[in-house]
Formats: structure tokens, C-alpha cells, sequence
């Protein structure tokens, strides 16, 4: 019997309204609703690639070219292990192995990744249903769903965390997103999600999370993409300054400067700014801005990207 191999590709993400705070690291289940976008970069595609081979023989699993270990905690492995009875039923072979490998990522590889196995799951057992299987991939990264279903998504129920997209990627044609990058170390996400929930504010940002989903659907209903990207910044801020007040320092002094500049800028020229974990600053904006703003950026960062917002997983490569 020949290998049953299973290809798909999945887009990286960021937050729109952002997530802080998990129950735990094995569920990874949040303690509040969150949003996002997939994106890609606008001159070349941005995905994790992923194969999934059913096979007689054994083989070994790799991500990056690196090999698997099984008892990572978020180890993808332990999702194909909850599948492997059925998989070997249906196909008549015992072996399961995974392949993956990013191509023009910048950040958000895991989510990416988690996605296109999703995907490559999916297509082997039909009969599974996304909902079910993203609670699964969780495991492997908290914002799979993002990834999976592409353009515009909300993540709700906290209890058991659903995705749905509410925008598809085509209607943010007319935007672009700037991504202005600074040369300090990103720090672990967990270092977030770990920490937010310490803060006696953390409550409140429970609360505002919540409410911003309701306005977020609100304004993709409407299509109105500047008031989405507008109410991304404020997350953006609230968001920071509960993780300065539990210590996790995010935002650096540089970063700090260019957060100023385009306050002023946005006087002359629409944009807006998301910081999520890392060490970039997201500067939404029209696409026909997107030169000037490089311009103007350049004198804070040399390093730079061009981003648009990408679709869902998708079957094959």
C-alpha cells in the first residue's frame, strides 16, 4: 500500500484585540475573548507548509528541519496521538509522521503551523469537526484559529474557545500594514499570558476585552476597516500598560519613540499602530499611504515589511 500524504498551508497572525492571560499550559484556554487578522507579506507568500504522511514505515517528524520530540508540551505530536487509532483504522497503516516548514514568516510561526496540521488532520478525517479539532490545536498554539480560517477572526467562549471569522481577507484590499521592526530579543508570549492574570486590574481587562469583540463585530458588519484598526489601537495601549504594571516590559524606549511619532503623523496622514509580543510595531494604513509612511518610519527602524491581510488554510501547495 502506497503512503497517504496530506499537504496544506496556513498564514501567520496578529492581534486585534489582544490575548493576555491562560488558564494553563497544556489547554492553553483563554480568560477572555480575543481577535485577529492572518496576514502575509504583500511581494511574497507567507506560510507554514506542512505534510502529513500515514505510512507502513516509521519515520521521524520535523519542524524546520528540526526533529520532533513527542514530549515537548506542545509538542504536535500529542495531537496526532489523539488520532492515531482512527487514522489507522481508516488507512490500514500504523505510521504517522509531520513535516513543516515555514517560508517568509516573520512572526507567528506556531499559530501558522498549528493551522496547517489542522488543515492536513481535517482533510485525513473529514469526519472531525474544525470546531473539535481546534480545541486540540490549542495545544500547539493558542491562536490557531486565527490562522485556520483566515481574514478577520473572533475567538470566543473561554470554556471551550471557539473561532469565527467575521471579515474575509478581500474586503482590507485597500490597506496595508507596515511592519517596522527593532533589533532587541522578543520575549516568550507565556511571559504574558502568565503574568497579565496576576494584576487586581486584570478583571477589568476581562471586561473591556469582552465588550470590544461586540464592537469589533459590529464595525466588520459595517465594513469599516479604519474603525477596526482604530479600535486595535486602543487594545494595543490598554493592553501594554496592564503588562508594565505586572513587569513583562514589552514596548522599548525606540519602540516608545516611533508610538509618539505617528501620534503626530496620524494629524496629516491616517494610520494606527497594534504591538502585540514581540518586537515589531504594526502600522495599519492606506495602501496608497504605505510609501510616504515607509519614508517617515525610516528614520526610527531600516527594517521594514509590507504586509497584507491573508486567507484561510488551504489544501495542498
Amino acid at each position: 500500500m502506497e503512503d497517504k500524504i496530506f499537504r496544506s498551508s496556513a498564514h501567520p497572525t496578529m492581534g486585534i484585540v489582544l490575548l493576555g492571560g491562560l488558564k494553563d499550559n497544556v489547554s492553553r484556554h483563554p480568560y477572555h475573548d480575543s481577535a485577529g487578522i492572518a496576514y502575509s507579506l504583500v511581494d511574497k507568500d507567507s506560510v507554514a507548509k506542512t505534510e502529513l504522511t500515514i505510512s507502513r514505515d516509521h519515520r521521524d517528524s520535523f519542524i524546520n528541519n528540526e526533529k520532533v520530540d513527542i514530549n515537548g508540551s506542545r509538542s504536535p505530536l500529542r495531537v496526532i496521538e489523539r488520532y492515531r487509532k482512527q487514522i489507522s483504522e481508516k488507512y490500514g497503516m500504523d505510521n504517522i509522521s509531520v513535516n513543516s516548514w515555514n517560508e517568509n514568516i516573520i512572526s507567528g510561526s506556531s499559530d501558522a503551523g498549528a493551522a496547517a496540521l489542522q488543515r492536513c488532520i481535517n482533510d485525513a478525517l473529514p469526519e472531525i469537526s474544525s470546531d473539535q479539532m481546534e480545541i486540540e490545536m490549542r495545544k500547539v498554539s493558542e491562536s490557531v484559529g486565527r490562522s485556520f480560517y483566515g481574514g478577520l477572526t473572533v475567538t470566543e467562549n473561554h470554556e471551550r474557545p471557539i473561532t469565527t471569522r467575521i471579515l474575509e481577507h478581500e474586503s482590507f484590499s485597500g490597506f496595508t500594514i507596515i511592519s517596522a521592526v527593532f533589533p532587541h530579543t522578543r520575549k516568550p508570549s507565556d511571559d504574558i499570558h502568565f503574568n497579565q492574570p496576576k494584576s487586581p486590574a486584570y478583571p477589568e481587562r476581562i471586561s473591556k476585552a469582552n465588550s470590544r469583540i461586540m464592537e469589533l463585530r459590529s464595525l466588520a458588519e459595517e465594513k469599516n476597516i479604519e474603525g477596526i484598526f482604530e479600535l486595535a489601537m486602543k487594545d494595543t495601549d490598554d493592553y501594554h500598560a496592564l503588562n508594565e504594571r505586572v513587569g513583562v516590559e514589552i514596548i522599548t524606549d525606540e519602540m516608545r519613540v516611533l508610538l509618539r511619532s505617528i501620534g503626530k503623523w496620524r494629524e496629516e496622514i491616517w494610520m494606527t499602530y497594534i504591538v502585540t509580543g514581540g518586537n515589531s510595531v504594526f502600522i495599519p494604513c492606506h495602501r496608497e499611504d504605505s510609501e510616504e509612511i515607509r519614508n517617515l518610519v525610516s528614520n526610527h527602524t531600516a527594517k521594514m515589511y509590507e504586509l497584507k491581510v491573508a486567507g484561510p488554510a488551504t489544501s495542498g501547495f
